[in-house]
């Protein structure tokens, strides 16, 4: 696997946002064609596999498929083709060639740039382009308390499992005891889980990275290039 061009959180997410922006905006032929290739470059480099890839675009391209499929019989006047009583559309297929395109570069990006961050790292990097620390502190307690709860649902699972609780009648009743007990005890434990996120510092001064830490020469140089990349697509697509 090859090295990712941005080695540093807080440039990854300047640099995916760059990119986000300009690619939403695109709209000619030429622009697009060469946000497709400049997606493919990103991939190419950073050593992304394809299966995570498609594994990633699934659910939210369940969501687009289907603007994608309807708008070009519904959008247009110029019609290109008939298939009963359903006209194919210019306009239409334009447009919904354009919103699949950007869609699956913009999702391929935040794919290509934070997919393989640790959650906890992007919220750190986050906190290191000027997000409040407040809303780090609660995004970190989240988080803890998600996990939590995830590992809680999973040992009472195992443990009504151990005890015979598969029986098909029973299961729906057992689970929704097993819910109401995890909500019952949600509330003391998120209290216990702050008191010890403060205990270790979270929330301190010196707790976030900051915002003024060093940036490897390497990382200037290549956001620099990607801020490059994004404004040349918006010239294309505007003298086009």
């Amino acid at each position: 696997m090859r090295a990712d061009p941005i080695t540093d959180p807080r440039l990854r997410i300047a640099a995916l946002l760059a990119l986000a922006f300009s690619f939403s905006a695109l709209h000619g032929p030429l622009a697009l064609g060469l946000m497709v290739a400049a997606t493919m470059g990103l991939v190419w480099l950073s050593g992304t596999p394809a299966r995570r890839l498609l594994r990633a675009l699934r659910l939210p391209g369940i969501v687009v498929a289907g603007l994608v499929v309807v708008l070009p019989f519904t959008s247009g006047d110029q019609v290109i083709a008939a298939f009963g009583p359903f006209a194919l559309r210019a306009e239409g297929l334009a447009a919904a060639t354009g919103i699949a395109l950007r869609f699956v570069a913009i999702f391929t990006l935040i794919v290509v740039f934070v997919g393989a961050l640790p959650l906890a790292h992007l919220i750190g990097a986050l906190r290191g382009l000027g997000l409040p620390a407040l809303l780090v502190d609660m995004a970190l307690l989240t988080l803890r308390h998600i996990e939590d709860l995830r590992h809680d649902l999973a040992r009472m699972q195992t443990a009504m499992r151990l005890r015979g609780g598969h029986q098909w009648m029973g299961r729906f009743r057992a689970t929704g005891w097993l819910l109401a007990s995890l909500l019952l005890r949600s509330h003391a434990r998120s209290e216990r889980v702050y008191h010890a996120m403060i205990l270790r510092g979270h929330g301190a001064k010196g707790a976030a990275p900051s915002a003024a830490a060093q940036v490897a020469r390497s990382d200037k140089w290549a956001l620099s290039v990607v801020f490059g990349l994004a404004a040349c697509l918006l010239v294309v697509d505007h003298l086009a």
